[in-house]
């Protein structure tokens, strides 16, 4: 194997470690955002169970309001996985993805299956729980914000990454420069 490619893939790593990388939202700020989505999902669930879909289609509601309200409760508990993960790794951009566009459908199910609470249930409760809901914008907000940051940062490392490679490229591709020719001692 070639010596010198070896030694730019090491140079390239450590040129990785060492670039000083973009603080992404303090850890703590991170952490406490993460509990707080995960606690109002907490108290959402006990709401969204007393929301009775099977009435509903008795009196002659779809039954997608079944599905919906099945589908909701079993986000609101991924929510809530997803949220006690990110705690213990934040760092990890494709969990943070995942969990931001689980809130945000979980955001859309919701508001419609509250669209049928109001008009087979009870619109008090619709309401109460679209309030509680929409508690959570604040910190969404800060997710995305911080799934973009996160994404930016490893942008940033990746194009580090990437100039020292063609760095080395180059260093691999150039010829071995020739010992300087000595001069001729005079006769």
């Amino acid at each position: 194997m070639n010596v010198r490619l070896v030694f730019c893939v090491l140079m390239a790593w450590c040129a990785w470690g060492q670039e000083p990388a973009p603080t992404v939202a303090g850890d703590q700020q991170t952490i406490v955002m993460f509990t707080r989505i995960r606690d109002y999902a907490a108290r959402l669930g006990p709401m969204l169970q007393q929301v009775k879909t099977a009435e509903w289609i008795a009196k002659g509601a779809s039954e997608t309001y079944g599905q919906q309200a099945a589908s909701a409760t079993t986000q609101l508990n991924a929510i809530q996985q997803d949220m006690t993960e990110l705690q213990s790794h934040p760092e990890k951009m494709q969990d943070a993805m995942k969990a931001l566009f689980r809130i945000q459908s979980f955001h859309r199910t919701l508001e419609s299956l509250l669209g049928g609470l109001r008009r087979y249930q009870n619109a008090a409760l619709a309401d109460l729980i679209g309030s509680v809901a929409a508690e959570d914008a604040p910190d969404l907000q800060k997710v995305q914000d911080y799934v973009l940051e996160l994404a930016n940062q490893r942008d940033q490392e990746y194009q580090v990454v990437e100039r020292e490679a063609q760095r080395c490229r180059g260093t691999i591709v150039r010829p071995p420069s020739a010992a300087p020719s000595q001069p001729r001692p005079r006769q």
